[in-house]
């Protein structure tokens, strides 16, 4: 037969970690809410909007490379990308 004071203290153990969760969820909200209230502030007195979702941003119309990553689009265009490129070695079932 199970001991009762174990199922207590199961249930405490969860009780417990259960309220770390939640109050670490919460702290991480409120966190959130408090930058974006700090963000929107700033840009208030800064006379400027807020920033709002993708839109805040415009597309570029072509990607550009980083300066060291420059001139490798025809190595890239020319790898080698069959089953055994993908980890140097033939694949054990066909």
């Amino acid at each position: 037969m199970i001991d009762p004071t174990s199922i207590g203290t199961a249930l405490t153990v969860l009780a417990v970690i259960a309220a770390l969760v939640i109050a670490f969820g919460l702290a991480i909200v409120s966190d959130m809410a408090m930058r974006r209230r700090e963000d929107r502030a700033a840009a208030a007195s800064a006379g400027t909007a807020p920033a709002r979702g993708p839109q805040a941003e415009p597309a570029a119309e072509t990607a550009e490379f980083p300066e060291d990553l420059r001139g490798t689009e025809e190595l890239v265009a020319h790898a080698p990308t069959d089953a055994v490129a993908a980890n140097g070695r033939e694949p054990s079932h066909p």
